[in-house]
């Protein structure tokens, strides 16, 4: 496994590799508040086939926050991935993310069509879709958000046993071996207070102020010329809508991932990997 960092605009974003017995690159991108690290069980049954190279997206894991007066907008975790590919990757790639990160990469593959080899997008669908009419809403608790973010403290984690019990807590279908494993990856000890926090930034928690318009990614998916494969997990409440989305990417699979949730990748890495490597064996050469 290798470290790298990319500067990114002037931020730098972490990436975490598996070298593996190709050049052919898979990139491997979290959701919302999620980490690289995350990713481990999928990235080793990859690497078996592929170079496999996750990313934590700014603001996450061990990539930089942005500074004081910034945001953190979509369009910049889209900028950041391809930063991250003209620095770590030859040619086309394929791209697996999920849920936020599954959006990021079908963003991607369509504004650069030429450049993905393959998509696939966990539980990537994207939020409820929101009308023009929600937007003034939206900016006015964005501001109320941003304001109450900036006056907290978290308050530290006694140690990473409490972190592994709140992640279980949270979704109790990951197994205890992986929750604390989540739980060294995802902390850092708290400045000058003692105990450990989470490593992403707290302003990830507020609302942003642009409205998820499904038209507009529509958009997007419309231009994507490569086999794509969608995938949710059987339990999950998000859930690639076929009636919808029918019309989008010109090439599309989809799968359910049984006895997982929204978090595929956290509960059921093995099936996943193994659905991935399957599709992929199926790709032209």
């Amino acid at each position: 496994m290798k470290n790298h960092f990319v500067d990114c605009r002037g931020l730098k974003v972490h990436v975490v590799e598996w070298p593996g017995p190709t050049e052919q690159t898979v990139l491997l991108h979290h959701g919302f508040l999620d980490q690289a690290r995350s990713w481990d069980p999928v990235a080793e049954a990859l690497a078996s086939r592929y170079r496999v190279v996750a990313v934590d997206a700014r603001g996450h894991g061990d990539s930089g926050w942005i500074g004081k007066g910034g945001y953190y907008y979509f369009q910049d975790y889209v900028f950041d991935l391809t930063e991250v590919l003209d620095a770590l990757a030859k040619g086309p790639v394929i791209l697996v993310g999920h849920s936020m990160g599954g959006m990021v990469c079908s963003l991607f593959s369509g504004a650069y069509p030429e450049r993905v080899k393959a998509l696939i997008s966990i539980e990537g669908a994207g939020p409820p879709a929101l009308q023009p009419s929600d937007a003034p809403g939206l900016m006015a608790g964005w501001i109320t958000g941003v304001r109450e973010a900036r006056s907290k403290s978290a308050r530290p984690l006694a140690n990473v046993e409490e972190a592994a019990g709140r992640l279980q807590l949270y979704n109790p279908r990951i197994s205890e071996s992986f929750a604390h494993h989540l739980a060294i990856q995802g902390t850092r000890v708290a400045d000058n207070e003692g105990g450990l926090v989470w490593k992403f930034d707290p302003l990830h928690r507020t609302r942003g102020p642009q409205p998820f318009y499904l038209e507009q990614a529509r958009a997007f998916w419309m231009k994507v010329t490569a086999p794509a494969l969608l995938v949710s997990g059987e339990l999950s409440p998000f859930r690639w809508d076929e009636t919808e989305n029918r019309e989008c990417f010109s090439s599309a699979r989809r799968i359910e991932i049984p006895g997982a949730g929204h978090m595929v990748h956290h509960e059921q890495a093995h099936r996943l990997a193994e659905a991935i490597l399957s599709f992929l064996d199926g790709l032209p050469e």
